[in-house]
């Protein structure tokens, strides 16, 4: 049995909107990542791993608090605003975690762990980085042009080829890999506990030509089957209308998905730094590393590109999971059990031996780990959505600057916002919408979830469980907080 240790290092990485797919170990024979590869080789690999949102903002901030996003009330990207702006940033009013929240970060500190926040933030409120964190991104990176001019090609959130010119060390990813090397070479008595969270693989859609899949010819590159326009659910359907997208060849297609595949090799390369740090300083063997995303990314999946908060096909909602600390986990071992992001909160707190709050709703994945796990869970869930007074207030301020591509999906189709959940099995994925449409898919026979069966006959029994499952594992989802104390009948 593992006997954590409380000193053991944490290195906690999140790229942003990295399918599960993109991985060699997954069956991609197109892509190149040596870090996650590595990882995959010396820890192991989880590769039924689900988010609990497809957004950004809400996804980290579960994953911290160890709770669904609706608990606290993540639900988008800005919404919960601090009280008193930051004097450090003028981009102030993304949703945040506030003073208050429980999470991960404050209890880490109190086991008397050095910290850091590197990469995005989109998770921290800025008025709390000097009171959470040892060390904050500085910021001091140069961005990448948006040059390219085919219009369609740009509606599809492509941008072009990185110049060769560009300064490869000074892109937000390349500079964040290395503030995380300082970090851990500053490291004085203490353990540390590091958050390095990359920019990539999120659109807008770069080819890096250094990238070794960026030199496959673009006619090798395979493209997932498209369904006709009519017959894709609701919300497929809208981004494809709204953006304009049936006016996209095969060879665009599989520019954009070569891309994105060029920015996942990228991001990695950078992991791949960090992880040559420990060694160079010796605490490899004493590090728990974790290697995730926040979300996946459509990549052309039904036509689609970039994410939607209410798509919750394969490649927007699994994600990659890897997981290394020598000697303690097998290496080169994989594992089929469901895995949910909110897992990583109370897995890193046993990890060092800390209590797991009451209040956390994921599961330390230890007993898996350990080969004692029992009555594991058979589905995970994942939400998104907002309520209707939050889509008129949107349409109503639709020249707020947000992106104006996306934001006409939302005029165009407000209800493609409108709340949904999914529920998905090792086979089965149920997705109940208030607006649209409900969605099944039997994932064994049909993996590109193109075939919904929600009316067909022969599935109404599969279906009336997965409702009756999700609406129970929707309650057993709800906040506990306060907690109750002593209770009366």
């Amino acid at each position: 049995m593992v006997s954590p240790s409380s000193r053991l290092n944490v290195l906690w990485i999140t790229c942003d909107e990295m399918r599960w797919d993109v991985l060699p170990e997954c069956g991609n024979g197109f892509t190149s990542l040596p870090a996650a590869s590595r990882l995959a080789e010396e820890g192991c690999l989880f590769p039924q791993t689900f988010c609990q949102i497809p957004k950004c903002v809400p996804s980290r901030c579960s994953m911290l608090t160890g709770r669904y996003p609706h608990v606290d009330g993540f639900r988008t990207l800005r919404g919960r605003r601090p009280s008193t702006p930051s004097p450090y940033c003028s981009v102030n009013d993304f949703f945040a975690l506030t003073e208050g929240i429980p999470n991960l970060i404050p209890l880490v500190r109190e086991a008397g762990y050095r910290t850091c926040l590197l990469g995005k933030n989109h998770v921290v409120d800025w008025n709390l980085h000097r009171d959470w964190f040892d060390k904050t991104p500085a910021w001091d990176f140069e961005r990448l042009p948006k040059q390219e001019s085919n219009s369609l090609l740009r509606r599809a959130g492509y941008a072009g080829e990185v110049p060769a010119d560009f300064p490869l060390d000074r892109h937000m990813d390349a500079v964040t890999a290395q503030e995380a090397i300082n970090f851990i070479k500053e490291a004085d008595q203490r353990p540390f506990f590091a958050l390095v969270d990359m920019s990539l693989p999120h659109p807008c859609y770069h080819t890096f030509g250094s990238m070794p899949v960026s030199r496959r010819p673009l006619d090798e590159i395979p493209l997932p089957p498209v369904g006709r326009l009519e017959a894709m659910p609701f919300v497929e359907q809208a981004l494809r209308r709204s953006k304009n997208l049936e006016g996209l060849s095969d060879m665009d297609r599989r520019l954009i998905r070569r891309a994105y595949w060029s920015m996942c090799e990228f991001a990695d390369r950078q992991v791949a730094k960090v992880l040559e740090a420990l060694d160079e300083g010796g605490q490899a063997e004493n590090t728990l590393v974790i290697y995730t995303a926040d979300h996946g990314d459509f990549a052309g999946d039904h036509n689609c590109f970039e994410k939607w908060d209410t798509s919750f096909l394969e490649g927007i909602v699994r994600v990659p999971f890897l997981l290394r600390l020598p000697g303690r986990v097998s290496a080169g071992s994989s594992f089929s059990e469901m895995v949910e992001l909110i897992d990583c909160f109370p897995t890193i707190l046993e990890a060092i031996g800390e209590p797991v709050p009451g209040y956390a709703q994921g599961r330390s994945l230890w007993p898996v780990l350990e080969g004692r796990a029992e009555n594991w869970r058979e589905e995970v869930i994942c939400q998104g959505g907002v309520e209707a007074d939050a889509l008129c207030r949107a349409m109503a301020a639709h020249s707020n600057g947000a992106d104006p591509v996306k934001q006409q999906v939302l005029l165009d189709s407000p209800d493609s916002l409108a709340k949904a959940r999914m529920i998905r099995t090792h086979r089965w994925k149920y997705i109940h919408r208030l607006k649209g449409g409900h969605e099944l898919y039997d994932l064994k026979s049909d993996p590109q979830e193109l075939k919904n069966l929600v009316d067909d006959p022969s599935c109404q029994e599969v279906l009336s469980d997965l409702r009756t499952r999700l609406i129970s594992r929707l309650m057993e989802a709800e906040a506990k907080t306060p907690e109750i104390g002593e209770l009366y009948a």
